[in-house]
């Protein structure tokens, strides 16, 4: 239930910055994306928390937006910072749009909240100023109605930067709207 909340404030607070429009749902949209305060895990044990907003194009190949992150060792904060989408969208799988399974159950939602799995370049700075280059990808679950997301993806954020992947889904929403 906190999941199907956080959505929803999700989705309003979208909905505040750009109205949605369902128009035709293709892999060729502009879509606004939310990613909500995010946990996701690496191998050496490290985590790291993100949460960002933004949009991109599919057609154009382009994505703008910005968001913040920390770097946590256990409960010990070891880096913080912001990043910014470095204009590039490297790859976008359409899931589609309007419904999401959870726990079995299938929730209708507008038409126009949508899902997929988006690959951008990223640029952080520390608030130390040190600077990296990456990639976050954000898997969003929704998908249409009555189909499902693709076998073995799960919803939440992945990163690789700096040569450590995090790549183990922990905590988190995100959601792609469909944008006019």
């Amino acid at each position: 239930m906190k999941r199907t909340a956080a959505l929803l404030a999700a989705a309003f607070a979208i909905a505040a910055i750009a109205a949605g429009s369902a128009g035709s749902a293709t892999s060729k949209s502009s879509f606004a994306v939310l990613v909500a305060p995010t946990t996701t895990a690496a191998s050496n044990g490290l985590a790291l928390q993100t949460e960002m907003t933004g949009s991109f194009n599919v057609a154009a190949k382009t994505a703008s937006g910005s968001g913040t992150y920390s770097l946590m060792a256990g409960s010990t904060v070891l880096e913080t910072g912001t990043f910014t989408l470095d204009q590039r969208l490297v790859t976008f799988q359409f899931y589609g749009c309007g419904e999401v399974t959870m726990e079995g159950e299938r929730i209708p939602l507008p038409p126009d909240f949508c899902g997929g799995r988006v690959i951008f370049g990223v640029h952080a700075i520390s608030s130390t100023g040190v600077h990296h280059d990456g990639l976050l990808e954000v898997n969003c679950q929704i998908h249409n109605p009555g189909g499902q997301a693709p076998p073995g993806t799960s919803e939440g954020v992945k990163i690789n930067a700096r040569g450590i992947n995090f790549n183990k889904h922990v905590t988190g929403d995100n959601l792609f709207q469909i944008l006019p």
